[in-house]
Formats: structure tokens, sequence, C-alpha cells
């Protein structure tokens, strides 16, 4: 046995019987122009490294065999690149070395830049060597949400309605990740999903060569979803349009025609899940006012039903069951719940029912939104005269369409819903955990503020997540409201007041949060006592 040595040329291709200099890169490896094997060389030692180059040399070439003599080779440690002292004794032990330990060989693409993102991110893969080198190539990250600071920014400039937004892409990218290796596809298309997000199942799931949807080959299966992923990809993080007006007009178009010959009716649904509602007189029931007093009024559930309870006159007469909904944009109506009436007791000026929530269809609360239809004036109608198509079934714990970061004000209920809720609210999540910033806290009953920053993994999500599960998030003037009223936090109110740059240090952020603890005065008059 005997160390070997290089001179200059790549000892890979040379176990192939080939004869290719190595050269200088830009990272000052000496790289192979043809398999990208690279070796760190220091003096006499020669680190067989077990990441691959990306073809990118010095601009002025240095040439491997003018400066190499006698190098001797080495195995790597890890991703190091120091020398180990671990030096091949054989052509058979850099062989193996080479092909058990270096990163293979890939071709930079897209593709291989996403199957190796899910190889060793979601399916245990033991390297993530190759995951590294094709994204240091492409400069594209998946890790890193910064990524929708840029979409919002496109959206933006090209004034993209919010059905259509690009943002809602990088979600959807995420979770054709989730599921390639199974070739799972029977969540495509799903609720909730943008004009663009369809647009794109349609065109890579049922559209030519071949529709996929009843296809059980899972490798036919993942060979379409690799397609659909780097299309995603290049839309996402080269600035490439989902596709020209046409062919979105014919999305729509079709998706037209389609809603007008299989509309899905609430009655539909309750039907497949009850038989409560047959032979029954129920009354559909739309609560919405614009009176501030009102808008108050259906934060609160359980005021809400007091609320429904009262009426002036009877128009819950002969009603067995009443089905009640929440009046949102338009004629849209999310369902809120459904009451059976076991009677009523008439007042000096009112009637009072006694109405019993039906516990049984709790799962569709909160869920089911409906188009209350034009007549959007008459708030109370039979059920079984008005059918009332289904516009929309929600996740549950749905939140809502997120409005921008500066654009909300989250109540504490909220913000445990959101907390409690990530999948269904995937948009809230990527990007509250995406940023740093500054937040603030208002107590709504005497109206003082705290002035807090978030900063590292996880960002502001992760930062609110600890309020959400101890109501105080470790704050010693919340903590004393908390501990002398247990229902205190529900005055709390979340806002996010500036979002701050990924390279800001921890140093840096708390200054400008103290910038506007001083603002604002909360640390005199305040919170941040």
């Amino acid at each position: 046995m005997e160390t070997l040595y290089n001179d200059g040329y790549c000892p890979e291709c040379q176990l192939n019987n080939e004869e290719v200099v190595l050269m200088l890169n830009k990272d000052d490896f000496w790289e192979c122009p043809k398999s990208s094997l690279q070796l760190a060389v220091y003096g006499i030692d020669a680190v067989t490294l077990k990441f691959r180059g990306i073809g990118k040399f010095k601009d002025a070439p240095v040439y491997g065999t003018d400066e190499i003599c006698g190098a001797a080779l080495s195995r790597a440690e890890g991703d190091s690149i120091l020398p180990t002292n671990s030096f091949f004794d054989s052509l058979d032990e850099l062989r193996s070395y080479i092909q058990k330990e270096v990163e293979p060989n890939l071709e930079l693409s897209l593709q291989n830049l996403a199957v190796s993102y899910i190889d060793y991110k979601y399916n245990g893969g033991s390297s993530h060597l190759s995951y590294k080198r094709q994204s240091k190539h492409f400069k594209i990250d998946f890790d890193n949400n910064n990524i929708l600071k840029k979409l919002e920014k496109r959206d933006e400039v090209e004034s993209v309605p919010f059905p259509s937004s690009y943002t809602h892409l990088y979600s959807l990218l995420m979770r054709l990740f989730q599921n390639y290796k199974e070739g799972n596809i029977s969540w495509l298309p799903e609720q909730g999903m943008s004009l663009n997000q369809l647009h794109l199942c349609k065109k890579h799931l049922h559209s030519m060569p071949e529709p996929i949807t009843h296809i059980k080959d899972k490798e036919v299966i993942r060979k379409r979803l690799s397609e659909f992923i780097v299309d995603v990809i290049e839309i996402i993080y080269r600035g490439k349009a989902v596709d020209d007006e046409s062919h979105i007009e014919q999305v729509k178009k079709e998706s037209t025609q389609q809603q007008d010959t299989m509309k899905l009716t609430l009655q539909d649904i309750l039907n497949l899940k009850t038989d409560l509602f047959r032979n029954a007189k129920v009354k559909l029931v739309r609560h919405k006012d614009n009176r501030k007093e009102y808008r108050e009024l259906i934060k609160d559930k359980a005021k809400l039903i007091e609320y429904q309870r009262e009426q002036s006159k009877e128009v819950f007469k002969g009603c067995d069951y009443i089905i009640s909904f929440i009046g949102q944009e338009g004629t849209k109506s999310l369902l809120f719940g459904i009451f059976k009436v076991n009677g009523v007791e008439k007042g000096e000026k009112y009637f009072y029912y006694d109405l019993e929530q039906v516990q049984d269809l709790d799962y569709l609360i909160d869920r089911v939104v409906i188009d209350w239809g034009e007549n959007a004036i008459a708030w109370h109608q039979w059920y079984h005269k008005q059918p009332k198509e289904v516009v929309q079934i929600l996740p549950k714990g749905y939140l809502g369409a997120f409005p921008g970061l500066l654009n909300f004000v989250l109540e504490f209920d909220e913000l445990q819903k959101l907390t409690k809720n990530p999948d269904a609210n995937q948009d809230w999540k990527n990007h509250l955990s995406a940023v740093n910033g500054i937040y603030m806290i208002l107590d709504a009953k005497t109206g003082n503020q705290y002035i807090g920053s978030a900063c590292g993994e996880g960002g502001i999500w992760q930062r609110w997540n600890d309020y959400a599960r101890t109501f105080h998030g470790g704050n010693k003037e919340l903590i004393r409201l908390c501990d002398a009223d247990p229902e205190y936090h529900k005055n709390f109110r979340y806002s996010v007041l500036q979002a701050l740059p990924s390279n800001l240090t921890r140093r840096e952020i708390v200054a400008i949060e103290y910038l506007y603890m001083q603002k604002l005065g909360t640390r005199v008059h305040g919170l941040n006592n």
C-alpha cells in the first residue's frame, strides 16, 4: 500500500482512464471542468471535498498541472475543507470514497434543485450537499422566506389583484414539495386556492399530453409534479408570468360554465350529513348591519346568540330550526350556527326564543360560505324555498386572507385561532415567520400600549405564539394584569408597526424598539415599565 498523489489531474476521471486537467475556481478550489470534483490543496495535502463545484472558474484560467506537484490525496471530514491526514492508500479506497461519500454528480437544473431539496428536507436524505450545490448555482434557497417580500413587491408593481397574487404561490410550492415523494395529488385543487393556483393545477394535472387525475402510477404522477414544481419555481424566482391573459380568461370562462352546471348548495351538504331538516320547518337567517354597535356585537358569539333570541316580531313562528349566517362582503355569508327552536315566550315588547345549538354539525360552523343571493335585504328566508349556493368551504380554523404586514389588528381570540391552526393559515404563518419586526400590544380597556420586538428564527410568528400560549409572553406588566383578572388577556390587540431586514443585529433591533417606546411614551405611561 502506498499513498496516492495528485499532479493536477482530476482523480475521478483518472479512475475512468481519462486525463482532465483541474482548474482553479472562484472559491479557490481546484475543480474538474468535466466531473466538478473539487480538491482543496494545502501545499503537499490535497483534500478531496465531498461537495462538487458549479463550474465558475477564475476569469484568467489557472491550471492544476502548473501549480500542483505531488500533493497527497486525503479524505474530507463532513463538509470541512481542512486537511485530515486520512490519506488514500489505494485506487479502490479512492473509488469507494467518491461513490459513497462525495455528492452525486447531478446536472445543474431546476428539477434537480427541487428533487435534492425534497430528498434532504422531507425524505430523510443522508446528505444536503447536492441541494447546497444546486442552491448555490441558482441562488435559490427554498428555506429563505424573504422571497415573500419580493413577491409582495411584484404584486404591487404589476398591480396584481388579490385573487391572482403571486404571494400565494410560495405556500403552494411548499405543499408540492411535501407531497412529491408519495405522488399525492388528491388535495389538488383545493378550496380557497387563488386564480393562479387553480390555473396551474389545470395546466399540469388536467391538460395534455394526458390528464393524470385518474392515473395510479406514482412515477408518472411524480414526473408531472416535477414539471409543475419547476414551473412554479420559475414563476416565483425567475419572474416568469403565470400565463398570458387569454389563458386566464379561458380558465375563468370554463370555471363559470362548470359552476353553472354543477352548483353545490347548502341544502345538498346538509341533506348528506343529516335528516334533521328533511321534514322540518327551517329558516335561514343572515345577520349583517353597518351600525358600529352591531359590528362589535358579532365579534362575541355568546352575545350574538343572545341578540338573536330577542325579536321585535314573531319572525321564527312555526320554525323547528334556524340556520344562522354572518354577512360578509357583498352577498357572501359565513355559517354561524344551527339552532333548534324549543319554544317562545312573549314579553311586553319582544319575543324571546328558546334556542338550542345543534352540536352534531359543529364541524361546519365558521367554514361554509354561501351566496345569500340578490335579495340580501330579506334577512330571514325559508330553507326549502331558497337554495343557497356554497361558494367556499374554508379549512378548519381559517382566519381569513392575509391582508399585509401593516394592515391588520388581531384580537386575542383571533391570535389564538391563528396559532392553533397554522396549516389553515399558511399565508399568515409564512409572512409572520419570515420577518423580524417591531410590534404593539394595545390594552383596549385602558388604551395603554406595549412595544415589543421579535428577531431570530420564527420571527414575529414565534414571538406571538408565546402570547397565545401564556397570555402575557413573560412581560411584567402584562403578567400583573393577567394575574389580577384571568380574563384580562381578552382586552389585548396585536399589530405590527414595522418589519425589519433580516441582516440587522439584535442590538440594532432593540435600538429601534426603544425608539418606538420613546415616541409613544410607553415606558412612562404605558406597559413597558
